[in-house]
């Protein structure tokens, strides 16, 4: 079950910001808890883990945690000293993408008086539920 499941009805709506952190926790807790059961499957512990590895127990109790970003290198060297050799599978249909709400603005340049004549286009990635934070 995810944050989404629990916290959120079913049916709500997010910004395509809130999809991406949503993707993100998920697949820390996917692969954090997989090598979790994997230790458990193994008879393997924390600290056996850190020896195998030449790290600290804290520092294998804060990756496998999610508190402490895991890099693919310390994936991968987890996975060969449980034993095994790593695998990300990666889908070939990609995500279906919402409307980035592409907003037209007009960019001014004020080095030359001729450019304020012709403005130049630009577009800008607007994400609506962004813009209503309020920043200090």
């Amino acid at each position: 079950m995810s944050a989404r499941d629990m916290f959120y009805p079913k049916g709500t709506s997010f910004s395509d910001a809130d999809e991406k952190a949503f993707a993100r926790e998920e697949l820390v807790f996917n692969a954090t808890e997989d090598l979790l059961v994997m230790l458990e499957d193994l008879d393997v512990s924390k600290a056996e883990l850190a020896r195998r590895l030449g790290k600290s127990k804290s520092y294998i109790s804060q990756i496998l945690s999610g508190s402490r970003n895991m890099t693919l290198g310390s994936f991968s060297d987890i996975c060969f000293a449980l034993g095994f050799k790593p695998e990300i599978k990666i889908p070939v249909k990609p995500l279906e993408q919402k409307n980035l709400g592409w907003t037209k603005v007009t960019k001014h340049s004020f080095a030359k008086r001729e450019s304020l004549e012709r403005p130049k286009q630009i577009y800008l990635a607007h994400d609506q539920a962004w813009s209503r934070l309020k920043v200090a």
